[in-house]
C-alpha cells in the first residue's frame, strides 16, 4: 500500500490552516482541508522524498517511534526548528491530534499544540515534535514522557519538558522515571503529578534536582547517582 510523500505548509498553508482551527474554536465542524495537503500555493515539496502513511499511534511513544524511523533522512538540525514540515504533519495526523467527538466538534488546544511555535516557552508543547525529539533522545527507555494518548501531552512531559536543561539531562530523566513511573500500568504512579510540589512529587523533584545542579554536574550522573543524592522524601516512591 502506497503512502504519501511528505510536503511542507507554506505561510499561506499555515495561515489557512489558523483559520480553520479558529473556525473549529468558534462551533465549526468541518473537517481538515485533505486538499490542503497537497495544495501548490499552500505546499511545497521537500527536497528529499519521505513517505507516510495513516498510521494510528497507540500513544505518544509510537508516534515519536514512528516519525523518528520515517524522518531520518532528514537532518536533525533542519528538523527540530522547521515549521512547515511539522505544522503539515499536524494538518495530516490531525484526527489523531484532535479527534472528533461523537457530535462531530472537536476540543482544540492552542495553536502552538499544532502549528510549530519557535518560542522558547511553546516549543515544547508541539504534539508531535515532542514525542519525536523525545524518542530521538531516548528511545523507548523513558516510557513515562510517552505513554498518554498522542493528543495529550501529559504533566511529566510538561513539567520537564518547559525545563530543556533536565529534559536532555538523561541521568535525572532516568532518575525520575524509576521513581514515578508504574511499569505494570504503563502510566504515571498515582499522586506522582500533583500541582503542588508536596513531599515526593514530581514538582518536589524538579525543585530538588534544580538544587542539587548548583552542586553537582548532574549530567556526568547516571540515574541510580542522581537517586543517591535525594533526600529521604523520595524513598517511598523507589519501593512503590
Amino acid at each position: 500500500m502506497m503512502g504519501d510523500l511528505v510536503r511542507i505548509l507554506t505561510e499561506e498553508g499555515i495561515r489557512s490552516f489558523r483559520e480553520y482551527l479558529a473556525g473549529l474554536r468558534e462551533g465549526g465542524r468541518a473537517e481538515p482541508s485533505r486538499a490542503l495537503l497537497a495544495d501548490p500555493y499552500g505546499t511545497s515539496k521537500l527536497q528529499i522524498n519521505v513517505e507516510i502513511d495513516k498510521s494510528q499511534f497507540a500513544n505518544r511513544r509510537s508516534a515519536g517511534k514512528y516519525l523518528f524511523e520515517k524522518l531520518q533522512p532528514l537532518s536533525n538540525s533542519r528538523i527540530d526548528s522547521d515549521v512547515p514540515l511539522w505544522s503539515w504533519l499536524s494538518l495530516y495526523y490531525f484526527d489523531e491530534l484532535c479527534p472528533p467527538g461523537k457530535d462531530g466538534s472537536r476540543r482544540v488546544a492552542e495553536d502552538c499544540r499544532y502549528i510549530l511555535d519557535l518560542d522558547f516557552r511553546l516549543y515544547y508543547r508541539h504534539l508531535l515534535l515532542g514525542p519525536y525529539m523525545v524518542y530521538r533522545l531516548y528511545g523507548e527507555g523513558i516510557p513515562m514522557l510517552l505513554w498518554e494518548r498522542v493528543d495529550q501531552m501529559g504533566e511529566a512531559y510538561r513539567e520537564l519538558s518547559c525545563r530543556q536543561n533536565l529534559l536532555s539531562n538523561r541521568g535525572v530523566i532516568e532518575a525520575a522515571n524509576t521513581l514515578f513511573y508504574d511499569e505494570k500500568r504503563d502510566r504515571l504512579k498515582k499522586g506522582a503529578a500533583v500541582k503542588t510540589p508536596k513531599a515526593g512529587s514530581l514538582r518536589r523533584f524538579i525543585d530538588v534536582v534544580q538544587q542539587l545542579d548548583l552542586t553537582y554536574d548532574l549530567h556526568s550522573m547516571t540515574g541510580e547517582q542522581v537517586l543517591g543524592l535525594l533526600p529521604q522524601e523520595f524513598n517511598e516512591w523507589r519501593k512503590a
